[in-house]
C-alpha cells in the first residue's frame, strides 16, 4: 500500500519539505490541518497531497 505524502512548495513552485508519511488521506489531512500555518510561516506557498507517484490534490497555504 502506497503512503500519502505532502509537499511543500515555495512561491515559485520549488519543492522545500516533504512530510513524514501517513497510511491514510484522514491522517495526512489532520496533519496538515494542525501544521499549516507553520508551513506557511516558514515559507510555504502551496502543498501537494501524494498518495504514492499520484497527486490526490494541490491547494495554497494562505489565508481566507
Amino acid at each position: 500500500m502506497s503512503a500519502y505524502k505532502w509537499v511543500v512548495h515555495d512561491a515559485k513552485g520549488a519543492d522545500i519539505r516533504t512530510s513524514e508519511a501517513f497510511d491514510s488521506k484522514e491522517q495526512a489531512e489532520a496533519w496538515m490541518g494542525s501544521e499549516w500555518s507553520t508551513l506557511a510561516e516558514a515559507g510555504g506557498d502551496a502543498v501537494t497531497l501524494m498518495h504514492g507517484d499520484h497527486v490526490e490534490y494541490r491547494m495554497g497555504l494562505g489565508e481566507g
